[in-house]
Formats: structure tokens, C-alpha cells, sequence
């Protein structure tokens, strides 16, 4: 079984970039946002790593990510 990886490090991305958001402007905002799409694509980076071919979340994850 292979992991994404890439999955993986784009939700930590996203989650990182919501709490920096959060530490320099103090943006409650991008807080609530970058640790939500970052768990939802989280969850989809693992939906992905137990089948392959089950990308349904990530596709509808990076389409509602404006």
C-alpha cells in the first residue's frame, strides 16, 4: 500500500498556513479555515492511501478551496 504523501503535505500546508494566518493578524478566520480544509484533505490524502482510486474528497475538497 502506498501513502500520499503529497496528500499528506498539502493538508499540513494548508493547516500550517491557516495558523500563521492566525498568528500574525490574528485572523480567527484563516485559523477556522486552514484547520478545516486541512483535516478535510487529511482525510482524503488517507481515503486515497486505503484505495487508490477513491479520490472523490480530495477532487471535491480542491474545487470548493477558493
Amino acid at each position: 500500500m502506498a501513502v500520499d504523501w503529497i496528500g499528506f503535505a498539502y493538508a499540513a500546508l494548508l493547516a500550517v498556513g491557516g495558523v500563521i494566518g492566525y498568528t500574525r493578524k490574528g485572523s480567527k478566520i484563516s485559523l477556522a479555515a486552514g484547520l478545516t480544509f486541512g483535516s478535510v484533505a487529511g482525510y482524503g490524502a488517507y481515503c486515497v492511501t486505503r484505495d487508490p482510486r477513491n479520490v472523490k474528497i480530495l477532487l471535491c475538497k480542491c474545487f470548493t478551496t477558493v
